[in-house]
């Protein structure tokens, strides 16, 4: 770095400042130092041996130039440094100092002692610029803290104004009533009531004209009630605005009254605990080294102490608030529920005077034009009322008061309309004492009334609050609670209450003791429960789906004020009433009315009537036979039994009407249908273990029962004789017969029957059964199952009576013809009979049993079957046949060799031994 200072300096400079350091630090060969006078002096003594060169290497010319060979080396390596300085990082910070490094200082110290005082003056320009922005930071921290706090000034200002303003619409509402109340007494002295209404009311006189005409006020009454109703919703609007910022501030309140974490404290001069050692002021000033610096953006932290005096100062604030917007809550409340109480009330008797006007109609000339202005009135003030709810239904939401609203709908609209159809009389209308024939039509009248009534304020409700952006949703998001439920807990819930309080009633529809009762009183509330919100929700032809020409009328109506097609007509898709029909079966009263049911016993006396039977069956086959006429049925069901599945036995008739009876409309409850898949099994098993028995021989028929003799001895009946059924081919063939075909029937027919019942194919059946696809699907594939499992103890039982029963008693009856055989050896011994031409008599009749079988049973042999068990009964027939055959051929052997001499004769004669005609009879019957 100092070669371009040496190369630019004088010569006598660089001959003194050039030191053999930096001349190797350049990479140069060290040259000795000038001599001085003394020195040369003595160098020039003759005594020394130096030659001549050495005063030449000594002269100044070399020196000179040797001295600019050496400043043009420092010049390149000082431009050739320079550009790699400027090609790097790290150079290039130091090029900006100056254009090249002749303006560098000669050292490294020298230059920090030149930049020492430099940074003294720096960091004390930093220190004084740091207390100035600390000291404008705090100022600027004080300045926010007076904005903040006109800011909170505002706001509880603007609190305290929507607080009084909320409290005016309440007492307006209080005077309203009370004016109302003293125009009835006072009879008309209506200019003293508005001074004395304007008084209570603290002097605010609004514009409200006073006439004595009766239907001028009327018409102003109104118009003032349905702007207080709104007033009463944007009530609620500020009363939830005040409990927000009531939150919000004990919030607040809270964040500062928890305890920070703790931090290092470091002190400004330098200081700090006496506990800390020399390493913590170390890490301390390196902290504060490291700190950001202040900042007026970190003002809401939670140390700041000016921020929190205002906060709590707006928290005290609305802390004295609090009593009076508690009470406000309440009594926004309180004013909501009962203006609906009283809106719902007209509603009430608007319908009522529409449905007694409804069958008078017009009479005379001018009566078309009077009712239709009639309904047109009727129905812009069924408008209004709509609207006016709609405003208190909102207000209560709003105010979390949902469940208010439904106890006042349930309360004014519904009970009136339960107490005046619920009773026992009308229970048992249509029937005897205890029947409930009339539950389903009393339960359909209540639904047709509140449709009628109040069905647009369940719609406008269902359409308000519900959700339309979930499309497809799950069952439980669908299930989840509205802020306002008027079908479930409006309707649904008083329903079921009064249907479970009352004790005779409660008696008579869950308890009555009869089956057929029991199933009609389920089936009757199941379907009103699974078509409430359907008939609720549907739109009602009194005030909505106008005709073209009223709808032409409204348009050209607005110029005489009427804007009633510009109200809000709420429009339920299937979706939203499928939703509101999941919230019913989700909603815990429906659980607690769905536990009234004893659906246990109500299976038990099905299945012992089912039992009772089957054992009827059985004992009339065990008495009978499998003839036996057992079937208890309609003879057209046992006739399309027979034509429809081919079932033959009466006993088998008998069982697969019980099978279909379990899953009638008049039997059959969703809730038990498990317990009837049971049951089914049950009954097969029942079936399949007497098959089972009779087969293995332990059942026997016919015989007579002592008892039943013994009761009344003048009856004479025939008396079948004893047997076991296993030993009759045809019983076992017939039976195993009546096996496949029930086989075949389970696994299809009946499960097709089953699956319609329980996961019904068209749509209307399906919304009954509130299961998805995916749960109907489920459903039939379980029952599948089953009863494929249940199916698969048949094929053994039919395969045994064949290959086992039936082979071995044909067997047995194509072998008796086979003792004839050995008579063959006694027709020809010693009879002098001539030789045999033709088989014998018994050949024929060996395989006639089974042939006779086969003719009668091939249209009835189980496909599984086949002809392997013919096979069987050749075989051994031909096995005993060829057993008989050689014992019969080894006798004649034996009679033939104790009878040589005899044959002897009769061969030379010319004629044929006995033994040969033996033998020939054989091949005879063998071919």
């Amino acid at each position: 770095y100092y070669f371009s200072t040496i190369g630019e300096s004088s010569p006598s400079a660089a001959e003194g400042s050039m030191s053999s350091s930096s001349l190797s630090a350049a990479g140069l060969t060290a040259m000795p130092p000038p001599l001085s006078s003394s020195e040369e002096s003595k160098e020039i003594d003759p005594s020394s041996n130096i030659h001549n060169s050495t005063s030449a290497l000594n002269s100044t010319p070399y020196l000179q130039s040797r001295l600019l060979h050496l400043r043009n080396d420092s010049q390149n390596l000082s431009t050739e440094l320079t550009k790699k300085l400027a090609t790097s990082r790290s150079g290039q910070s130091l090029l900006h100092i100056g254009p090249s490094l002749s303006t560098l200082p000669p050292d490294l110290s020298s230059l920090l002692e030149a930049l020492s005082p430099l940074l003294s003056q720096v960091e004390q320009y930093e220190s004084d610029n740091r207390g100035e922005l600390d000291r404008l930071v705090g100022q600027g921290r004080e300045v926010q803290c007076a904005v903040k706090k006109g800011e909170f000034s505002v706001q509880c200002a603007e609190i305290y104004q929507d607080l009084r303003g909320a409290e005016e619409v309440l007492r307006w509402k209080l005077v309203q009533k009370g004016d109302r109340k003293k125009k009835k007494k006072s009879g008309g002295n209506s200019t003293q009531i508005h001074e004395e209404s304007v008084v209570r009311r603290g002097g605010y006189e609004q514009d409200i004209d006073v006439d004595d005409d009766d239907d001028d006020w009327s018409e102003d009454e109104a118009e003032e009630e349905f702007d207080h109703i709104c007033s009463l919703e944007r009530a609620a609007y500020t009363t939830l605005h005040l409990l927000q910022e009531l939150q919000s501030s004990s919030a607040d309140v809270s964040a500062m009254t928890t305890t920070p974490k703790k931090r290092t404290i470091q002190s400004s001069d330098g200081g700090g605990d006496e506990n800390n050692d020399g390493s913590n002021n170390n890490n301390n000033n390196h902290n504060i080294a490291n700190n950001n610096l202040p900042s007026l953006s970190d003002f809401s932290s939670n140390d700041n102490t000016l921020l929190n005096g205002v906060v709590l100062e707006k928290s005290r604030f609305l802390a004295k608030l609090a009593p009076r917007i508690r009470r406000l809550e309440s009594d926004t409340a309180k004013c909501l529920v009962s203006t609906l109480e009283d809106l719902l009330v007209r509603v009430r008797s608007l319908m009522e005077d529409e449905n007694d006007t409804a069958g008078v109609g017009g009479q005379g000339d001018g009566g078309n034009d009077a009712v239709y202005d009639d309904k047109q009135q009727r129905k812009r003030q069924h408008d209004e009322l709509l609207l006016m709810i709609g405003h208190c239904l909102r207000g209560l939401a709003l105010l979390g008061k949902g469940a208010d609203a439904e106890n006042a709908f349930a309360r004014v609209a519904i009970m009136p309309i339960i107490r005046s159809k619920l009773s026992m009389g009308k229970l048992d209308e249509g029937g005897s004492r205890g029947e409930c024939a009339g539950l389903f039509f009393l339960l359909d009248g209540i639904a047709n009334t509140i449709s009628t009534m109040y069905g647009s304020i369940l719609r406008s409700s269902e359409s308000m609050f519900t959700n339309e952006t979930t499309g497809n949703v799950s069952k439980a998001s669908s299930s989840s609670k509205m802020e306002v439920d008027l079908v479930t807990c409006g309707v649904w819930v008083p329903v079921a209450t009064a249907l479970m309080a009352d004790p005779g009633i409660k008696m008579a529809i869950f308890s009555p003791g009869i089956a057929n009762v029991l199933q009609a009183n389920y089936s009757a509330l199941d379907t009103f429960l699974s078509e409430l919100a359907s008939s609720l929700l549907r739109k009602s032809p009194h005030y909505e789906g106008l005709t073209q020409e009223e709808e032409e009328e409204e348009k050209t109506s607005v110029e005489t004020g009427n804007f009633s097609q510009f109200y809000y007509r709420p429009s339920i898709k299937i979706d939203a009433i499928e939703r509101a029909q999941t919230r019913l079966y989700a909603h815990p009263t429906t659980v607690e009315f769905s536990k009234r049911w004893n659906l246990p016993i109500y299976y038990q006396l099905r299945f012992a009537e089912f039992c009772k039977r089957l054992d009827k069956a059985v004992e009339g086959v065990c008495r009978e036979g499998w003839a036996a006429d057992v079937f208890t049925g309609n003879d057209s069901d046992g006739k399309k039994i027979s034509d429809t599945f081919g079932f033959e036995l009466p006993f088998f008739f008998e069982l697969y009407d019980i099978l279909l009876s379990m899953w009638k409309p008049d039997v059959y409850l969703r809730p038990l249908t498990h317990r009837f898949l049971r049951g089914v099994m049950q009954l097969i098993g029942r079936v399949l273990a007497f098959v089972k028995d009779g087969v293995d021989g332990k059942v026997q028929f016919g015989g007579t029962d002592q008892s039943e003799a013994g009761s009344d001895p003048s009856e004479t009946s025939v008396v079948t004789p004893a047997y076991f059924w296993n030993e009759r081919v045809e019983d076992v063939a017939v039976v195993a017969w009546e096996l496949t075909i029930l086989e075949t029937c389970l696994t299809h027919d009946y499960l097709d029957y089953i699956a319609n019942t329980v996961c019904p194919i068209d749509k209307a059946s399906r919304q009954s059964t509130h299961n998805s696809s995916l749960e109907l699907e489920e459903i039939r594939s379980l029952a599948s199952e089953v009863l494929v499992e249940c199916s698969q103890e048949f094929s053994p039982l039919v395969s045994q009576s064949w290959d086992t029963l039936i082979v071995d008693r044909l067997t047995k009856q194509c072998c008796i013809p086979l003792t004839a055989v050995k008579g063959v050896a006694a027709t020809y011994r010693m009879t002098n009979r001539p030789p045999p031409s033709q088989a014998s008599p018994f050949v024929a009749s060996v395989l006639r049993p089974l042939k006779e079988f086969d003719t009668t049973f091939s249209s009835r042999t189980p496909p599984q079957i086949g002809d392997v068990w013919k096979q069987k009964i050749v075989e051994a027939v031909s096995s005993k046949y060829s057993v008989a055959v050689e014992d019969l051929i080894a006798t004649v052997k034996r009679t033939e060799e104790a009878l040589k001499s005899r044959k002897t004769r009769k061969m030379m004669a010319g004629g044929m031994s006995d033994g040969e005609k033996v033998k020939l009879q054989l091949l005879l019957d063998y071919r």
